[in-house]
Formats: structure tokens, sequence, C-alpha cells
């Protein structure tokens, strides 16, 4: 019987958009009629029309991951692509709908995302473990694989306040990858860093799926999204317009793009 690991159940994510209610006063007559105009243009519930305005990051969405699923998530920019992945890492939370996860989640949404830039590498590498719930003998048995791993052995004492983007990176997806993860969530990360990283994380990702870690990877890269993933989800305006195999899913978005 297949394990779920993540459901996601009629989920709608809004955002508020605030405005300026009106643009600056220029004389006095405008300026003594600022509380008059601002009745005459409110609702009856009190708020501006003006003042805000709603922006349906997802719209309904709804779909299954099984637990060793390995999905890539597509779309163009403002689809909903990053939103999804905060609410199932917790990040935020739906507006609307249901969603459960069933595994231990690490996630990589960000550069530097739950790093502490005043302390070293090392230090870091040890404070991501602990939000997972390691213990110091376990995090100190994948220490050496890490830092071999993100190339950056030179600097791994130095606070990270002072690394590079494509280091930040590099020790960032190698703690992701490397401190047992059960769902994996990684938003465009392999954009950063030379092409000779991207192919070993792509490598690594290979290795996880098939020692059975559940993965959702965000990217722009067609051609990274078909060899690491079996399936993907196509979402278009914050609603899913596919849901396939990941070459499928894939050519019919290149087409459309």
């Amino acid at each position: 019987m297949s394990r779920l690991a993540v459901k996601v159940e009629n989920v709608w994510k809004e955002y508020q958009i605030r405005h300026p209610f009106e643009s600056p006063s220029t004389s006095l007559k405008e300026v003594l009629n600022k509380p008059f105009n601002w009745l005459i243009k409110n609702n009856n519930d009190g708020r501006s029309r003006r003042e805000k305005e709603v922006f349906w990051a997802l719209q309904d969405v709804s779909f299954e991951i099984e637990h060793g699923e390995s999905v890539g998530i597509i779309g163009r920019n403002g689809a909903g692509k990053s939103t999804l992945l905060k609410l199932i890492s917790r990040i935020t939370r739906p507006s609307r709908g249901k969603l459960a996860i069933y595994e231990r989640v690490n996630s990589l949404l960000e550069i530097g995302t739950g790093f502490n830039t005043e302390l070293s590498g090392r230090d870091n590498v040890y404070l991501n473990g602990s939000f997972l719930g390691m213990s110091n003998q376990e995090i100190k048995s994948k220490f050496d694989e890490i830092v071999a791993f993100s190339e950056i052995e030179q600097f791994i004492d130095t606070p990270v306040k002072y690394y590079s983007s494509g280091m930040f990176v590099r020790l960032a997806f190698s703690i992701a990858v490397h401190l047992t993860p059960e769902l994996l969530l990684l938003d465009e990360v392999l954009a950063v860093g030379d092409a000779g990283f991207q192919k070993k994380s792509q490598e690594k990702m290979k290795e996880l799926i098939l020692s059975g870690a559940t993965i959702v990877f965000v990217s722009h890269n067609a051609t990274a999204v078909k060899e690491i993933c079996k399936r993907a989800i196509w979402l278009d305006h914050g609603a899913i317009h596919m849901d396939g195999q990941a070459a499928l899913v894939v050519d019919k978005y290149s087409k459309s793009m």
C-alpha cells in the first residue's frame, strides 16, 4: 500500500496588496477636505476600495505526493510555485483548504534561509541539524561529507556573512541533502553556482530519490526537471494547469512559452 508524503486539498492562498489612499495634498483646501473625501470614498464596511487589492497566489489547488516521488513544479514567474513550497514547509498557512504533511521536511527555499550570518559555516551546519531534530553525534558523523561536497573547506570557520552567494548555496544545499531528509523542498537552488556544481547536485538528488526520499523541486530549468523528476505539476496563475509525467508536462509547458 502506498504511503502519502503530502496531501493538498482545495488550497487557496490570498495576499493583500495595499496601495496609498490618494496622492499627497497640494493645497490647504485639499488638506481640509481630506477627511470628508475619505468618508465619501469608503465602502459601507468602513474600508476604502482603493486601500487594498486582493491577490490570489493559489486557487483551489489539490494534489497528493506519495513517499519516494520526485515532483517538479513548473510555471511562469508569479504562477504560485514558491508560495506552494512555503505552504508545504509551513512557513505560511493557506487562506482556505487543507494541507497535510506526513514526513520530516527539510527545505532550501532561499539562499541563506535558516543561517545565522554571524556564525561560521561550521556552526551553521550544527544549527541546521538541530532544527531537524538531529543529535550532535548524528551531525558530526555527516560533517566531513557535507563540507567536502560543498567545496568550501578553506572557509568553513569563516562567518557566513562574508560568503558569496555561490558559497552560500553550496553549503546550504550540501546541508539540505546530507542531513537525512525525508521530504526535501528545493526552490531554484541550482540556478546559483557553476555548471560543475550544478551537475554534481543533480546527481546527488538522484541518489536521494533512489534511497527513498521524497523531493519537490521548483525550477525554470526544463532539462533538470526532466532528468530529476518523474512527475511534474504545471502551475498557471495560481491554479494547476497540468499534472502528469514530467517529460510530457515540461514539453507542453515549453511549447506554450
